[in-house]
């Protein structure tokens, strides 16, 4: 819905249909944002715009939605949750005990979820575990260009070996099974860790 309202306005439509598209992802609803980065490349022919200036933009207004999602997440659980009191005793406890099953226990497991997603909502976490707000989103800005930057450069990689059509194909069933990957390492992870119910 948001790629249809914003990518008939052009370049600028087109870029903030991916900024909003991030933002979601991060605050409300995962929308495996990898497979709208290889869709949204390939319109660079129909907005007529060169391959790596597009990708520049992609990249920047991915960074940047998913800094926007998670600050907010963490402004509404922090201001509504956190320091009202309010937040459910019995939730924070699960979000504590899971970290500690993790390999690492602070703000730096939000590089490694870019890789294997295990914390979800990350915004969430911060404000609930008391994290360094700063350094979070230092981190999630590090984790995000560095994967959406390796990711586009793969796209450009196969489009420069492929037709146009079949290299769109192509990346994306490579998005997928990294998505996929990184899905069931995350499951296995889980499965692995058996998290204990909260006490009283």
């Amino acid at each position: 819905m948001i790629a249809n309202a914003f990518v008939t306005m052009g370049f600028a439509g087109a870029l903030v249909a991916m900024y909003l598209i991030f933002v979601v992802d991060a605050t409300v609803i995962p929308t495996l944002p990898e497979v709208f980065v290889v869709g949204f490349f390939y319109l660079h022919d129909r907005l007529g715009i060169p391959p790596l200036v597009w990708g520049i933009g992609l990249l920047g207004m991915a960074v940047a939605g998913e800094a926007t999602g998670n600050s907010i997440l963490y402004w509404f659980v922090n201001r509504t949750l956190v320091r009202t009191g309010r937040m459910p005793a019995r939730i924070e406890a699960l979000m504590r005990r899971w970290m500690k099953f993790l390999i690492l226990h602070d703000e730096r497991i939000i590089l490694l979820n870019r890789v294997v997603p295990v914390v979800p909502f990350v915004g969430a976490f911060i404000a609930a575990l008391k994290w360094n707000y700063p350094k979070s989103l230092l981190f999630i800005v590090i984790g995000g260009a560095a994967k959406y930057s390796a990711l586009l450069l793969l796209i450009g990689v196969v489009g420069i070996a492929y037709d146009p059509t079949i290299a769109g194909w192509i990346t994306l069933a490579l998005v997928l099974a990294i998505v996929g990957v990184s899905a069931a390492g995350s499951v296995l992870y889980r499965k692995r860790a058996k998290v204990p119910r909260a006490g009283p």
